[in-house]
């Protein structure tokens, strides 16, 4: 079968049962969508989106792909990896980050469908995400610099920091915690 994977042309000629995560990581090299639960489809860590619209690959069968456009964080584009990444660092939205690039993917294509979100339109959206660090007010709130920033064709800058104690600082490695570039133990290989 013939595919578009992050605007690459991809052909896939074995299992059709074979869950769309497991292609990703296991014989693209795409680590951004994480296995959280699999294959259970109960947290939403391994969300990508399949023609525009989010779906969880762990439980997307490679037959699904067929003469289909997927894309994961690393196919978002430079701009809207920033816009994300720095929404989320701005508001605090990431914290060990496991969950994010999923929650950025389901973000993505609320956007497209739904270029002024609002927090509940978010929240709605966000149902299949499970996140236990961040209590999804700051995921939220991320969204909703992100959207607003997309839908004025704008930028967010990076927070900036002085390093003085008692100020905010950005997150360690934040972006790529958001992006899915961070690695966790299943990441190494």
């Amino acid at each position: 079968m013939k595919f578009t994977l992050n605007g690459q042309p991809m052909e896939f000629d074995g299992d059709p049962d074979l869950p769309l995560m497991n292609y990703l990581r296991e014989q693209a090299g795409i680590l951004s969508p994480k296995d959280g639960c699999a294959p259970q489809a109960a947290c939403g860590c391994c969300a990508v989106q399949l023609n525009d619209k989010a779906v969880l690959s762990c439980v997307t069968k490679m037959s699904r792909v067929a003469d289909s456009n997927v894309v994961t964080t690393e196919g978002l584009g430079e701009y809207r990896q920033d816009v994300f990444a720095n929404a989320f660092v701005a508001c605090g939205g990431v914290q060990c980050g496991f969950c994010i690039p999923g929650i950025v993917m389901q973000s993505n294509a609320l956007i497209n469908s739904n270029p002024e979100p609002s927090r509940d339109d978010i929240e709605k959206a966000l149902t299949p995400h499970l996140c236990r660090c961040t209590g999804y007010k700051k995921i939220v709130d991320s969204v909703v610099m992100a959207a607003d920033a997309i839908r004025k064709e704008e930028t967010i800058e990076p927070p900036k920091s002085d390093g003085k104690v008692g100020s905010r600082q950005p997150k360690y490695h934040a972006r790529d915690l958001v992006l899915g570039q961070h690695k966790y133990v299943d990441d190494i290989r």
